[in-house]
């Protein structure tokens, strides 16, 4: 057999009649498109002549130049015999028409297009194809109106704008025909028809339109289906992956600009809809699309790609679409290219990352990294097909298109899962977690329950102890009161017979046992501080000091300045006064000189009150600042002044207990200044 085929290819003749075979087809099985015919002259009217150009099934023949071109003139057939053609043009937005005086046109503005076509008698069953223009119109061919696509006036008042395409069957018993065309254009910057018309056969344009609507159905269908789809997941089930969220308006935005651009539905189910509105929603639609799509890329990719990368595409989108809203047309129907230029710069980048991602293996997805490079290489050929006109291919883009976010869909899907796996075992682990805290917390009502055991414990010693201070300041204070009594019995009965020395020991042991006494009241005092629920007052401070001033200084023989600036104060009364009393008394009570000078100055800050007590007394070494504060402590002993050396401990456990600092600010010779904090 293969000698038999060796011999069949590459025998000279046999080789020619194999070629001719393929040629011939492929011929039949592609369309022939044709753009060629002769012009005739024929009673002063421009005909082209087709009766030799070949028609078969696939073919299709562009009417795309030799048009009649009257600006300004909505002409009917049978009035063209006083009216002079503007020009001769070729199917083109009419602003891109070259005239031999230069001139172009605007793109508002109405025009009436003629042309005369001459076919064979012998032909099959052939159609028109008008193509959707920016415009309305209306078509006669040979004086009969066929076709009528909103309505065509000279003002934007009078013109309802509506865009469709279609097919009209040519009468097969005639061979001459007569197309005109009246169009007005008021809301596009393509003005006119800007694709030539096609004839065909019958058979081929019903059998291409079909296909055309039938990729755009499943287009539609499918990225509507997807877009909600993922929509609805994202608000009622998944909305932890902004990608989700970002594709789903990606495929809405572009189903329903397909959809719009295309079959325009709304301006059939609501006639009085204006076409400017619908147009607006399309054209932001449009930028939502590319917009949303590279925000999904980014939320992908967001490791590799440049933190003002998102924000550079929403300032774009939002500038456009603020530009589509407020711009009159035609203006705003200019932003498509600017957006295209935006998403060829985007796509670049996208392109960068992709690969650069993809060679350095930076990403976990290879299926990913592939379907997005496939997403970019479609909408490259999108983009280039829409700037190129390439006709049916936009069907095969379409499908690519399907395949891009099917592809997107099953990954978004995996990356649920993988999340979904990830949350189960977090899940797990909370569990885990959880067990572990509700034996801590186990533990820790144990902890709590001998805590409470504790407290309850200390309570009890807490009132053992203060029964205890009672009786032994009651025992001890006893025995120290009737020594007192007895001395001085003694002192009062051996009064003639006592010399000197015996008196000053009389009087020495009458001091000591007062000073014992002081120092069993001052234990009394210290155990209590801070103990038991405080009773905040508001008060004068000045009002407080200048009583503890009366009881220390009743014979006004010392020098007291009291703040300039008199403030109210809520804290517990009793404690703050306490504390005066003890640093001005010792202020006079230590001073080396004939008159004390004490100054008392406060400052309220946010939180806290600042006090402060200075005297012009001896000073106190900075070795011995922190040791005044211990219990009997006595850096001064002097027996003619009476201490217990807890007057400090005291006032440092109240301030402590106020959540205050003390501190001592002092030099030997000096003088002292005492500074503490109160919380407010």
């Amino acid at each position: 057999m293969s000698v038999h085929l060796q011999t069949f290819f590459f025998h000279k003749k046999n080789y020619n009649e194999y070629l001719k075979f393929i040629c011939y087809f492929i011929i039949l099985l592609l369309p022939t498109h044709y753009s060629f015919g002769i012009q005739q002259q024929k009673n002063g009217i421009t005909v082209i002549d087709l009766q030799k150009t070949p028609i078969h099934k696939n073919t299709e023949i562009a009417l795309d130049s030799g048009w009649e071109f009257y600006w300004n003139q909505l002409i009917e057939p049978n009035n063209f015999k006083n009216n002079k053609t503007f020009e001769k043009v070729s199917l083109n937005n009419w602003t891109h028409f070259k005239f031999s005086n230069n001139k172009k046109l605007p793109s508002f503005g109405y025009a009436t297009y003629r042309l005369n076509i001459s076919i064979p008698k012998e032909r099959p069953h052939i159609s028109l194809y008008i193509p959707a223009a920016y415009a309305s119109s209306k078509t006669w061919i040979n004086g009969k109106l066929i076709s009528k696509i909103g309505h065509v006036g000279i003002s934007k008042s009078e013109t309802k704008h509506r865009r469709f395409s279609q097919i009209v069957s040519l009468n097969t018993h005639e061979t001459n025909f007569e197309i005109v065309i009246q169009v007005a254009n008021f809301y596009h910057n393509k003005g006119g028809i800007d694709k030539p018309l096609l004839l065909g056969t019958t058979k081929h344009l019903n059998n291409l339109k079909i296909r055309k609507i039938i990729a755009d159905m499943i287009f539609i269908g499918c990225l509507g289906f997807i877009g909600t789809f993922f929509l609805l997941f994202f608000l009622f089930y998944w909305n932890k992956d902004r990608a989700v969220l970002y594709f789903g308006i990606a495929c809405v935005s572009l189903a329903y600009m397909a959809l719009s651009d295309r079959y325009a539905p709304f301006t059939v189910i609501f006639e009085s809809i204006s076409w400017f509105f619908l147009t607006k929603i399309e054209y932001t639609s449009l930028f939502l699309a590319g917009t949303t799509a590279s925000l999904f890329f980014y939320t992908i990719f967001s490791d590799f790609t440049h933190r003002l990368y998102p924000k550079a595409l929403i300032y774009s989108f939002f500038i456009l679409s603020i530009l589509v809203i407020f711009l009159p047309a035609p203006y705003f129907t200019k932003l498509v290219f600017p957006f295209l230029i935006l998403m060829i710069i985007n796509l670049i980048y996208v392109t960068y990352i992709i690969i650069k991602s993809f060679i350095g293996k930076l990403h976990d997805s290879l299926l990913l990294l592939v379907s997005m490079l496939l997403g970019s290489i479609v909408f490259y050929v999108h983009i280039f097909v829409f700037l190129g006109k390439k006709g049916d291919a936009i069907i095969y883009v379409n499908f690519g298109y399907i395949l891009v976010f099917l592809l997107l869909s099953m990954l978004l899907m995996i990356r649920f899962s993988n999340s979904f796996k990830e949350l189960e075992i977090a899940k797990e682990f909370a569990l885990e977690q959880k067990k572990e805290i509700s034996i801590k917390s186990n533990e820790l009502s144990n902890l709590n329950l001998e805590l409470k055991a504790n407290l309850k414990q200390l309570e009890d010693y807490n009132t053992e102890l203060d029964s205890f201070n009672h009786i032994v300041s009651h025992d001890l204070k006893a025995p120290l009161v009737a020594m007192h009594t007895l001395v001085s019995f003694i002192e009062e009965d051996l009064e003639a017979v006592l010399d000197k020395n015996a008196t000053n020991h009389f009087n020495l042991l009458k001091d000591k046992i007062s000073k014992m006494n002081a120092l069993i009241n001052g234990l009394l005092e210290y155990s209590k501080i801070a103990k038991g629920n405080k009773r905040k007052d508001v008060f004068s401070l000045n009002k407080l000091l200048n009583e503890v001033i009366e009881s220390v200084n009743p014979q006004d023989r010392n020098t007291i300045t009291l703040p300039i600036e008199d403030i109210e104060i809520n804290t517990s009364r009793i404690e703050l006064e306490h504390v005066f009393q003890n640093l001005i008394s010792n202020a006079i009570k230590y001073n080396d000189k004939e008159s004390a000078k004490i100054k008392i100055s406060v400052s309220k800050l946010e939180k806290e009150y600042l006090f402060s007590v200075s005297d012009n007394g001896p000073g106190i070494d900075p070795k011995y600042h922190t040791k005044i504060f211990e219990m009997f402590s006595q850096l001064n002993v002097n027996d003619e002044i009476e201490s217990t050396g807890i007057g400090l401990s005291i006032v440092k456990k109240i301030v402590t207990a106020n959540h205050g600092i003390i501190s001592v600010e002092s030099e030997k010779g000096t003088g002292t200044n005492i500074k503490f904090s109160w919380k407010i």
